[in-house]
């Protein structure tokens, strides 16, 4: 029985049409065919040590059998490298349809990342300027990258984590691609002294998953480098070849378009929002402005009218009169005037004016000295001080929020007043309580706008100007604090000032 072997066609030599009847059906119905053949395949007539992979099958005319001499050449690669070119053009396809479907810097990195994987790369990891995700305009020298995408066969590779900063050695294949604006080919990462360079722990240990091979790409856009993008293969595929490298800088050349669009839309929506919040706030402070206006002048207008009227009713019954009653209530005006006049200089300067330089404050000994010139107020305050306490602050400003608050309190209380410090963690509280009426929640943040009136109970009535309250919090504010209003147990009203403990 003869061979397989034997039923091939001889390897190299010419085809006599006697040796078709022992060749395989296929060539011999090729030849049997009598009719032309293009790009037809004839397996193991040529062998592949006289083919050469790259090139096509020479097609040729059969003639009928005689005893003319025939040559049939073919390429045995051809359905592979068909394969491979048809599993690039799909890549490619799918990057198009794919990526930049979102107007987001980092979802686009990500989608890049999902084409890629695992149909060109096993791992990818995607590294861009924090100017870029920002909006900004790349730099012009790039001195740190940010991971914003990474994506792998498997969820351990010991790869940099997304959100890690990269500072990258000039002898990273990284590094390198980002200055040359090339792509740069590193099959065997065991033996890359410059990609070890960078982190050799680090470096090992992703050797030891697998990972072997590494393409570096830059990304850029319109002239400018965004970050680079690194393709990983792992011992499930063949190291990276130099015919990878057009595919891989086609697909991030594509990624990097859209993420300069992204990045550009990033930059006009956040330029946009500035716009809109700076026209929000100019409205707010318009409407504000134009409130504390109308509450000045009628502030304003309450005592002159008072002492204008008495002033009248003078002239007219001269001798009705009584005028050291008549310079009291013009003095207590004029008072009230000057009061006024002066927390509104004061408002006016807590908002326009930026924090002098701050100092440790003991809040003890400011409260000691503060409470020890009081001595005309119908209840002393009580103090409950923990020594030792220190803020960064300006101290005749927080002078004048204790001032304003024991005022806000004198006017209120029944029988006491407390004063309080303490340091809680890394906030220190200097707190002002009293027994009055308290001030219930839906005006805990409006008692704090200027003029604000209230209830009977806790008006302005009993002497204040309805500004304190505002400039104690406009310091505390610029001091980097707060002031609340909470209640006092059994009942009352406690304010607090909340400030940075000194650093």
């Amino acid at each position: 029985m003869r061979s397989r072997k034997d039923e091939m066609l001889p390897v190299g030599k010419p085809i006599r049409s006697a040796d078709l009847e022992a060749a395989d059906p296929l060539p011999r119905a090729f030849f049997n065919a009598g009719r032309p053949a293009h790009r037809t395949e004839i397996p193991q007539v040529v062998s592949s040590e006289h083919a050469r992979d790259d090139h096509a099958m020479a097609a040729t005319r059969p003639a009928p059998v005689t005893d003319r001499w025939l040559l049939a050449v073919s390429e045995p690669g051809i359905g592979r490298l068909a394969l491979q070119a048809r599993e690039r053009l799909n890549l490619l396809c799918a990057a198009g349809s794919t990526i930049g479907s979102s107007l987001d810097v980092t979802r686009t990195a990500e989608e890049l990342a999902e084409v890629a994987v695992p149909r060109f790369a096993d791992y990818i990891g995607v590294d861009l300027c924090d100017q870029v995700l920002r909006g900004d305009e790349p730099p012009t020298v790039i001195e740190g990258l940010r991971r914003v995408a990474l994506l792998g066969v498997q969820e351990e590779s010991d790869l940099h984590p997304v959100g890690a900063i990269m500072q990258l050695l000039p002898s990273t294949p990284q590094a390198r691609s980002v200055a040359t604006g090339q792509p740069v080919l590193e099959p065997v990462l065991t033996t890359s002294l410059g990609w070890l360079a960078q982190d050799p722990d680090r470096g090992r240990r992703v050797c030891d998953h697998g990972i072997h091979s590494l393409v570096s790409v830059p990304m850029r856009a319109r002239g400018s480098t965004l970050g680079v993008v690194n393709f990983y293969r792992s011992r499930a595929r063949n190291a990276f070849e130099e015919d990878d490298l057009a595919l891989a800088e086609e697909l991030v050349n594509r990624a990097g378009v859209c993420v300069d669009n992204a990045r550009r839309y990033t930059h006009e929506r956040t330029i946009t929002a500035e716009l809109e919040d700076a026209t929000t706030s100019l409205r707010h402070a318009l409407d504000h402005q134009r409130r504390f206006t109308a509450d000045a002048s009628h502030e304003l207008r309450t005592p002159l009218a008072g002492l204008r009227v008495q002033l009248e009713e003078a002239q007219l019954h001269p001798d009705e009169t009584d005028l050291a009653d008549l310079l009291s209530h013009a003095l207590t005006d004029v008072d009230r005037l000057q009061a006024i006049l002066t927390d509104l200089l004061s408002l006016a300067r807590s908002e326009a004016t930026p924090l002098p330089a701050v100092e440790p404050v003991d809040l003890a000994e400011l409260v000691e000295a503060e409470v020890a010139v009081r001595i005309g107020d119908p209840r002393p305050a009580r103090l409950d001080l923990a020594p030792g306490v220190l803020a960064d602050a300006v101290p005749i400003q927080i002078c004048r929020v204790l001032h304003n608050l024991l005022n806000n309190a004198q006017r209120h209380a029944a029988r006491h007043v407390t004063v309080g410090v303490r340091r809680t963690g890394d906030t220190v509280e200097l707190s002002v309580t009293d027994d009055g009426p308290g001030v219930g929640p839906a005006d805990r943040e409006h008692i704090f706008q200027p003029f604000t009136r209230l209830d009977s109970a806790r008006s302005r009535d009993k002497g204040g100007t309805g500004l304190g309250l505002a400039i104690a919090r406009d310091i505390a504010r610029a001091h980097r604090g707060t002031l609340q209003v909470e209640d006092a147990a059994p009942n009352g009203a406690r304010f607090v000032l909340r400030l940075p403990a000194a650093s």
